[in-house]
């Protein structure tokens, strides 16, 4: 055999080597992007679009296979994405909903409303089979996405919380278990919000003549200045406004004078011009040059587009005035507090100094939509500012109150989440304690209205929940093993 041939043979042999070591490379990539996290009996793969989160819309992408390696088609997956609450920043959370895009592959986006670390809530319902739970951790400071062992502990041990357990005395007292009668209270609901002082644009006035000319003095003349109502802003020289005055003048040294004469001032009042101004041109019997242009709103000048000699056309802006008293504070409240807050409430302000005294406004408006990016919405407060002391484009906090009435409630320690299930411990007396679903309604303090699931009366683990979880799922493993 020549050395040519040998090449050959030598060449074919590395190449059937390097694509049998590719496939098998492949096939390895493919069994580690299929295995997954082992949640219950199924592996779940589960990553978010962009890689590193950002501050409103992303996406999930979550791969489920049984044991073997098969899709799970058909499921239905649901995932709670949620912060939990920290100091006056209550708890955000938004849903997600899967749809199936693939044999044994979910796509949902989810929203978050601000920077941090998040924790994601799945629950996987496959069919003809009981739901399984995990919860990951995702961040928008860095990629990807980590399964939380400390949330799993607990979504393992709800997994099969239906069944009673029971803690003697000895050992609740060791663990600082307390609890608490479910019981009615006056509940009272605290939103508390960043706000920002605006003008109010209903009161804002814009300087505009109907007739065209020339400027001849600036009396206000700065962007910031204060100005009265009824203030000169500047005079003005107008050929058609002299020509419309000398047409008055005639009218009223006319015979016929009356009707002329009405219609001539009225022309002059339709251009503006003040009817103080109009009467000393009626005593003077001569037209004036020079005309002032006053105010029509106290406020502060906040556009000026003239100078001394400028000339202008009919209908150009020349000033813009906006009120300082009353002023709104626009304030941006989370989404899950929105239904709480109703046009004609009272909302409190933060002191803007030190020493100062806290004040209040009213709410005058509530935006139908919601910002994109932080799931939050506007809610417009009125406040009264006779100093002018609030400045628009300073930040305020807001508080917002409102009576939700005598409710049965239970203290927010009680409420254990997982995924989307809000579960309590109830005493049953003789040391037994069983879990709950139940339906929360709005939170208010450090209190949670309850829609259902517990009646006046009952009593709930208050502190502990999650040592009597854990004992649950200690529990649990035992029986199996």
């Amino acid at each position: 055999m020549s050395r040519r041939a040998w090449f050959s043979i030598a060449a074919a042999i590395l190449a059937l080597a390097a694509g049998c070591s590719k496939r098998e490379a492949t096939q390895r990539a493919a069994t580690v992007e299929a295995s997954g996290q082992p949640v219950g009996p199924w592996r779940v793969s589960i990553a978010t679009k962009p890689v590193r989160p950002v501050v409103g819309d992303n996406k999930l992408e979550i791969a489920v296979n049984d044991s073997a390696g098969r899709p799970v088609t058909g499921a239905s997956l649901g995932a709670i994405v949620f912060m939990q609450a920290m100091g006056a920043m209550p708890r955000m959370e938004s849903s997600a909903e899967f749809r199936e895009t693939g044999p044994g592959r979910y796509e949902a986006t989810y929203g978050l409303q601000m920077q941090g670390d998040w924790d994601v809530a799945l629950t996987i319902r496959p069919p003809g089979a009981p739901p399984s739970e995990a919860v990951y951790r995702i961040s928008t400071n860095r990629a990807g996405v980590t399964f939380s062992g400390g949330s799993s502990a607990t979504n393992e041990a709800t997994a099969g919380l239906d069944n009673v357990i029971t803690i003697d005395p000895a050992r609740r007292q060791a663990t600082g278990i307390r609890t608490a009668p479910v019981a009615p209270h006056d509940l009272i609901a605290t939103i508390r919000a960043a706000g920002r002082v605006a003008y109010d644009e209903t009161r804002r006035a814009e300087i505009s003549l109907k007739f065209s000319g020339w400027i001849r003095t600036i009396r206000v003349d700065y962007v910031g200045r204060p100005v009265r109502r009824g203030e000169i802003l500047f005079t003005v020289y107008s050929p058609e406004l002299l020509s419309a005055q000398q047409e008055y003048l005639e009218s009223l040294r006319g015979r016929s004078g009356g009707d002329l004469a009405q219609a001539a001032k009225q022309r002059l009042l339709l251009w503006d011009i003040d009817p103080a101004t109009i009467d000393e041109i009626t005593e003077s019997g001569r037209p004036m040059n020079e005309l002032p242009i006053l105010a029509p709103a106290s406020g502060v000048v906040v556009e000026k587009n003239v100078v001394a000699g400028t000339s202008f056309t009919a209908g150009q802006t020349l000033y813009r005035i906006a009120p300082m008293d009353p002023v709104w504070v626009v304030a941006s409240v989370f989404q899950q507090e929105l239904p709480l807050v109703k046009v004609g409430m009272t909302a409190g302000l933060a002191p803007a100094f030190p020493g100062e005294p806290a004040r209040s406004g009213r709410v005058s408006y509530v935006n139908p939509f919601l910002d994109p990016t932080t799931r939050t919405g506007e809610v417009r407060v009125v406040v009264a500012n006779p100093k002018g002391d609030l400045r628009p484009g300073m930040f305020v906090d807001v508080l917002l109150e409102r009576s939700l009435g005598r409710k049965l409630a239970i203290p927010e320690s009680a409420v254990l989440y997982a995924g989307d299930r809000r579960l309590v411990f109830v005493d049953l007396g003789d040391g037994r304690l069983a879990a709950r679903d139940v339906s929360l309604g709005p939170k208010a303090g450090d209190q949670y209205e309850i829609l259902g699931g517990l009646r006046e009366g009952d009593v709930v683990v208050t502190s502990g929940n999650f040592l009597v979880a854990a004992e649950a799922r200690l529990r649990s493993a035992t029986q199996k093993w």
